[in-house]
């Protein structure tokens, strides 16, 4: 808003790029749909630890194209 923006971070700025990350995932292997549990198991197993505390990094960086391979 007028020419002025700021940094946010946190989960809610986390939210949209997970929802795509599972979003493209029941794209490429549609036996996903419906199978929240089953494509969050995927995402955080193929997340890169950034060996930081978990409370900070949650399960890492997420890694789509890992996950897309994975499934």
């Amino acid at each position: 808003l007028n020419d002025d923006y700021e940094t946010l971070d946190g989960t809610s700025m986390a939210a949209p790029h997970v929802s795509g990350a599972a979003a493209l995932l029941m794209a490429r292997n549609r036996e996903l749909i419906g199978q929240p549990l089953q494509i969050k198991t995927i995402l955080c197993s193929t997340a890169t630890d950034l060996g930081r505390k978990p409370d900070f990094q949650g399960a890492g960086l997420l890694d789509i194209l890992r996950a897309i391979q994975s499934a």
